[in-house]
């Protein structure tokens, strides 16, 4: 039998109306994530363009990085306000995304910048992670699921 003093435990599963803290904090993370790597992937591809304003051992591998960079900035940028909505869609296109950023991540880390790389995988991961598990995935599968 239950005790009916005891507090009441937190649902896995939370309300369909209701959107997870770890979800509003994904769409964040994008946006500000999105924002800062399009800046910065700017100013390297503008470096990159003046003649000896980067190391030129490191100059083709920085404008490399920032290309990918730049196109996952683009992508986390555009979908945060879905992920914020709760679109399915934008889940997975952050997903793919964050698996561009992995990748990048790990090209930077082996090429240029080992501690900026390292950084930009736990970002990746960091933003991807909590839409696939948890209360995240939960309440996405929910809004999923057809009202009857």
């Amino acid at each position: 039998m239950s005790d009916p003093t005891a507090a009441p435990q937190p649902s896995a599963r939370p309300a369909s109306g209701r959107r997870p803290g770890v979800v509003t904090a994904v769409a964040v993370l994008c946006w500000v994530v999105g924002g800062l790597e399009l800046v910065l992937s700017i100013l390297v591809l503008v470096l990159a363009a003046v003649p000896g304003a980067l190391p030129s051992t490191l100059a083709g591998s920085l404008f490399a990085s920032s290309i990918g960079y730049l196109v996952v900035a683009l992508a986390y940028l555009a979908v945060g306000f879905g992920v914020f909505r709760g679109v399915d869609v934008a889940r997975v296109i952050v997903l793919l995304a964050s698996l561009i950023h992995l990748a990048v991540g790990l090209y930077t880390a082996l090429t240029s910048e080992p501690i900026a790389g390292i950084l930009s995988m736990g970002l990746a991961i960091a933003i991807a992670l909590p839409l696939w598990i948890g209360r995240g995935a939960a309440w996405f599968e929910i809004r999923r699921r057809p009202r009857t």
